[in-house]
């Protein structure tokens, strides 16, 4: 159904009458005070420019979409009312939910709401709200009579009426049921009492007690909310008079039934429309403070406020333009938009001749000009299209100079692009001084170098990702430097050379070569030559250990702090080695014999019991060898101590060099071995006695260049579990084997019984 204006509906004659008496240039006036109005808009919303910059744009018009949906849903379509905010999805969202908690789901009955809101819409200069809102009400079932008389019903507000109302709902009982019609007395009080406090009378705050004591709680703070939204909704209208309610659904749907069931109310929308029985001293008077109020505006902003024709030629602009481009305004208005645009982004800035529809969002876009000494300016354009007669005449907008926020925005980016680069480095060197501190934990808690090593790969790997990175130990013998552990390319790194060959163990400080073509290179970098390296020695009390060398690939330099790091690493691992080397020579001697190098008694029975407990979990044999040297108080005898602690040294090493890497030899007392065999059964221990008894036999030891003669040693094998389930048994058995050996004529082996 197509609408009308509210002419079509009227006798010519009237229209005609009517134009006569306002005078045709009512309606011009009216016009340049909306446009005024929405000027003053326009450049109070300026501030709200920068938050719509093209990085937010994508977000904002995604949000701007999802509520649009959502009003669709709930509405069935898209009131006109939010079209101005479609633009803008902060306030779309804003205006939204105020509608939706102060009208839509209010809780207040949906016919007082609609009384109500027609009532105070007499106070909006917009007619879309009156007019929808009658429209609302006979969608409801209210007659257009009974509409009309509703819109031109006085209220009497002066203090008596408001002492009559007050005498009224005096026998009025909390809480109010049923709520009474709209036009009923207590409707009509109730309605008097919300436009009492609409427009703040002296009497509003009486009037908002009686309402809390009548309504209660619930129904009160539902009637506060919605006279707020009534309020927004107005002002929301009034300051964009171009919100047209010709394409609400309602009016669709119930605007010319109404007004053919009731002539009268289009006289009445009329009279509002042109603004009832204000004269037209009224108007003109309102006219010249809005222009003076113009003025001011325009001129005083520190924003660009310029209109052009559609071709691009300036028609106006304000001062701030002056000083900003430079150039005066005489000048400026000889001048085409595009003539303030460099040559090379003119055609990016054809956008600002391009008018848009009224139903489309109005365009906002950043561009820069050449100011008339040469130098760039940045402005963020808001711009609109001003409409004469329904066709576009010109184009209206408001520029700010963001130059200084841009070049403001690019310090900060700096700045914080600095700042994340420093909680980044600060970041890594908290996580590597971590990683070296959890180094030095494990490290203490190592009981061998092997498991150092394997901790420190562990670690090093982490702190220093770099080409190569070795850790090189000096060996016992002062004289070669052999590599521990090595990470990254294994193949570049040197396995073994000599301590001369390092520049840092020869000076006993770090050496860092950074650039490879014109540093002192150390002699053990045979390979291809790195970007850079660095070495440092580890010193502990003041003896050099080995060195930590690591190489700079291409893309990555050593920087200070990383060579400070490698540094305290070093110093971490120098220290743990030592102490670690010292706890094995003191373990060493607890549980070594210093004569013969073998495991001493006390290691043999700890390990002995522990054999026996594996061999029984396990269902595996366990083999026992005790030998004993035959004659040995003889030979001490003959040859001397010194000559039999050599034999004592002779077969220690024979021992060590005849058994398997998992096989236990200790010397158990004098001239008294023994030997623990896993998993050896009886058979395999047999053997290796056999076979020991007869190297012993075939042992040629000499002291001081004179041979010592032949060598027997007897011997007694025992096996677990044949001959006992314990460590003590199996020894008791296998050693009266061995004095079985004796008794038979010595230099042989017996098998305990």
């Amino acid at each position: 159904m197509e609408l009308r204006p509210f002419s079509d509906d009227i006798p010519a004659g009237e229209l005609s009458k009517s134009r006569k008496r306002y005078g045709l240039d009512l309606e011009s006036i009216r016009q340049k005070i909306a446009d005024i109005e929405r000027l003053e808009r326009e450049i109070s919303e300026a501030g709200l420019m920068q938050r719509n910059s093209p990085a937010d744009s994508s977000a904002a018009t995604l949000l701007s979409d999802r509520i649009k949906t959502e009003i669709e849903a709930r509405l069935g379509f898209l009131p006109p009312f939010f079209l101005p905010a479609l633009n803008q999805a902060e306030v779309l969202d804003n205006l939204w939910r105020q509608s939706l908690s102060g009208y839509y789901d209010n809780p207040l009955p949906d016919t007082f709401k609609e009384t109500l809101f027609a009532i105070l819409s007499r106070y909006c200069s917009s007619p879309y709200s009156i007019v929808t809102h009658s429209c609302e009400l006979r969608a409801m079932g209210m007659g257009a009579a009974e509409i009309l008389q509703l819109l031109q019903r006085p209220v009497p507000l002066t203090e008596s009426d408001i002492e009559q109302y007050f005498a009224a709902t005096a026998a009025v009982s909390f809480p109010l049921e049923p709520w009474p019609k709209p036009a009923s007395d207590l409707g009509r009080i109730l309605a008097s009492l919300c436009v009492a406090v609409y427009l703040g009378t002296q009497q509003s705050g009486r009037c908002l007690a009686e309402l809390k004591r009548i309504l209660g709680p619930a129904a009160y703070a539902g009637l506060v909310s919605f006279l707020a939204y009534i309020k927004v909704s107005h002002l929301w209208l009034e300051a964009y008079p171009e919100i047209a309610y010709e394409a609400h659904e309602q009016v669709k749907k119930n605007y010319l039934p109404m007004l053919r069931e009731e002539p009268q109310l289009a006289q009445f929308f009329r009279n509002y429309y042109l603004g009832g029985n204000h004269g037209r001293a009224t108007t003109e008077k309102a006219l010249r403070n809005s222009e003076e109020r113009y003025r001011e505006l325009v001129e005083n902003a520190n924003d660009i406020i310029y209109t052009h024709d559609l071709e691009g030629n300036m028609t106006s602009l304000n001062r701030a333009a002056e000083r900003i481009t430079g150039y005066t305004r005489d000048e400026a208005l000889k001048m085409n938009i595009l003539d303030f645009v460099p040559a090379e982004d003119r055609e990016k800035a054809r956008q600002l001749l391009e008018p848009y529809m009224p139903w489309e969002m109005p365009s906002s876009f950043e561009i820069e000009i050449r100011a008339k000494d040469g130098h760039r300016v940045a402005l963020w354009i808001n711009k609109r299209t001003i409409y004469h007669e329904g066709k576009p005449v010109a184009l209206q907008g408001i520029a700010r100079d963001t130059t200084e926020h841009k070049r403001t925005e690019g310090a900060l980016q700096q700045a914080k692009e600095k700042l994340e680069a420093w909680v980044n480095e600060l970041e890594q060197r908290t996580r590597e001084m971590s990683l070296l501190n959890e180094m030095g934990d494990l490290l203490r808690a190592c009981l061998t170098t092997e498991e150092a090593y394997n901790v420190i790969v562990r670690i090093a790997q982490q702190i220093f990702p770099v080409h190569v990175g070795a850790l090189y130990v000096i060996t016992s013998s002062r004289n070669l430097v052999e590599s521990a552990i090595v990470w990254g390319d294994a193949s570049l790194a040197e396995r073994v050379f000599s301590p001369d060959e390092c520049w840092a163990l020869r000076r006993g400080r770090i050496h860092w070569v950074e650039n490879a073509q014109s540093g002192l290179i150390c002699k053990h970098i045979h390979h291809s030559t790195p970007e850079g390296y660095l070495c440092v020695p580890m010193m502990a009390q003041s003896e050099a250990l080995g060195v930590l060398h690591l190489t700079q690939p291409a893309n990555q330099k050593l920087t200070d702090a990383k060579q400070r790091l490698a540094i305290t690493m070093a110093e971490h691992i120098a220290m743990a080695l030592s102490n670690l080397r010292l706890h094995e020579t003191l373990r060493s001697q607890s549980i070594r014999d210093p004569l013969t190098g073998l495991f001493n008694r006390r290691f043999m029975e700890e390990s002995l019991a522990l054999e026996v407990r594996r061999a029984a979990r396990n269902q595996r044999p366990l083999g026992v060898i005790i030998l004993d040297l035959d004659h040995f108080k003889h030979f001490n005898d003959t040859f001397g101590h010194e000559a039999g602690d050599t034999l004592l040294k002779e077969l220690g090493a024979l021992l060590q060099t005849n058994i398997r890497g998992e096989d236990i030899a200790c010397r158990y007392g004098g001239e008294e071995f023994t030997l623990i065999l896993p998993e050896g059964n009886l058979e395999i221990t047999r053997q290796r006695a056999e076979f020991l008894c007869n190297a012993i036999r075939n042992l040629d030891v000499q002291h001081r260049g004179r041979p010592l003669g032949r060598i027997t040693a007897s011997m007694g094998v025992a096996v677990f579990p044949d001959h006992g389930r314990t460590g003590k048994g199996l020894l008791e058995v296998a050693d009266a084997a061995l004095y079985n050996s004796k008794d038979q004529g010595r230099d042989q082996v017996t098998i305990a019984d």
